[in-house]
């Protein structure tokens, strides 16, 4: 079996959407004739923990942790506590953010090059794979690669430039962005073979660098595993009774203004029988309590991937939102997956785009995030006449057969 350099700085025990691709990545990778060796951080200055991911890494993993010089932010573990150091935490994480190009953990090369150089050496690693964000893993993985003459590839599980540049914060960003930009190009230009989860990312790229066969997507996909043992099906849906589920993150880009503006066109007595539960970690600024008379809203935080998964399955409706911002068109959420595998109605405000149009595939409705009236209408008919249970998801998003694509592109990347 051939081995592969996996440099990823998502990874258990650190929490978070994230952490899933690579996950699925190397627990499936070995049914394709490859054995991946991980390169991430010993101490991971992300938000969120759930060392539970681990579960799913195979027992004979090689695993080469490396500490980083990078200053530890607040975290949350199952859903965490805030307070005061919190606060300062997540205050000194976007001082780093604005200060260090292209993001905090830039300092992570500076003690982990020697390890990864040493560890692909020992190994006899075929090829280096980096998967980002943070895309300041991508000049770790550029130099291993060049050092050993090991083709490079690169996995974007976001946008860099264009969209993510500085971490999801909309707006121009002048020098930044152009640096970004740059780098952007020379690494992929560098790349023999670049994956991406949303085909517009692909698209994209070919027009700003060509290469038209240099690019792979890959989407993020569902994992079976997740869900067997819950519910043997769907649930059967209560007429004048609405429990609305939203998982992940909530932030700028997947604001739930939205969806709290809709519900107050709502009557009073509508909304005593909505429940919105949301499952996931709140940044500063986002409404979790938009204080509407009659509705119901329980923030249980982050929560373990396994109890998320129990109470997507439990919901009468699942919420996927994301915001009308210049290249949100081409984000697809990675939550939608498990959305479709979960088979509960599935209510999408979100603009036209990628994620529009699978929503739309997979029997969802889809709401333009500018249209209030459009989504009190949704749950007001929604509250009257439940939706049918979807049709089970399509098999292509099956995280196993996906991986099948990477292991596809290592063979084409060595040459085989």
């Amino acid at each position: 079996m051939r081995r592969f350099l996996f440099i990823t700085y998502a990874f258990p025990p650190m929490g978070g959407a994230g952490v899933q691709r690579p996950v699925k990545f190397v627990k499936y990778i070995g049914r394709h004739g490859w054995r991946p060796v991980v390169v991430t951080a010993a101490n991971h200055s992300g938000p969120t923990r759930d060392a539970s991911l681990s579960g799913d890494l195979p027992p004979d993993l090689l695993i080469e942790r490396v500490k980083s010089l990078e200053p530890a932010v607040g975290q949350a573990t199952f859903g965490g506590a805030g307070g005061d150091g919190a606060t300062l935490r997540s205050l000194a994480g976007r001082l780093a953010n604005n200060l260090l190009f292209p993001d905090r953990h830039v300092l992570w090369l500076a003690t982990a090059l020697g390890p990864t150089l040493a560890v692909a050496r020992r190994q006899r690693v075929q090829a280096v794979y980096v998967s980002g964000p943070p895309f300041s893993s991508f000049f770790l993985a550029e130099q291993v690669a060049r050092k050993l003459n090991l083709p490079l590839l690169l996995d974007f599980r976001d946008e860099w430039s264009g969209y993510y540049s500085k971490g999801f914060q909309p707006g121009a960003h002048g020098l930044w962005d152009r640096l970004v930009s740059a780098q952007e190009r020379r690494l992929v230009n560098r790349a023999a073979v670049v994956t991406a989860a949303s085909p517009a990312y692909c698209r994209r790229f070919r027009f700003l660098y060509g290469g038209f066969d240099k690019y792979v997507w890959i989407p993020n996909g569902y994992d079976p595993d997740d869900f067997a043992g819950q519910l043997p099906g769907p649930l059967p849906r209560q007429a004048g009774r609405l429990h609305i589920v939203y998982a992940g993150t909530v932030f700028g880009v997947t604001s739930l203004e939205p969806l709290w503006r809709g519900l107050r066109l709502l009557p009073p007595g509508m909304r005593q029988h909505i429940t919105v539960e949301i499952c996931g970690r709140v940044t500063g600024g986002e409404v979790t309590e938009p204080r509407i008379p009659g509705l119901r809203v329980e923030a249980k935080g982050y929560l373990p991937h396994a109890q998320v998964i129990e109470r997507m399955m439990r919901a009468d409706a699942l919420l996927l939102t994301l915001a009308d911002l210049p290249g949100s068109e081409r984000v697809i959420p990675g939550k939608i997956f498990e959305y479709a595998a979960a088979g509960r109605p599935l209510l999408a405000i979100c603009p036209p785009g990628e994620a529009a149009a699978l929503v739309e595939a997979i029997g969802g409705t889809r709401v333009a995030p500018n249209k209030p009236h459009a989504v009190a209408d949704v749950l007001a008919a929604w509250l009257n006449q439940p939706p049918p249970p979807r049709q089970t998801p399509p098999p292509e998003f099956d995280r196993a057969r996906l991986t099948m694509l990477l292991a596809q592109a290592l063979d084409k990347a060595v040459g085989r």
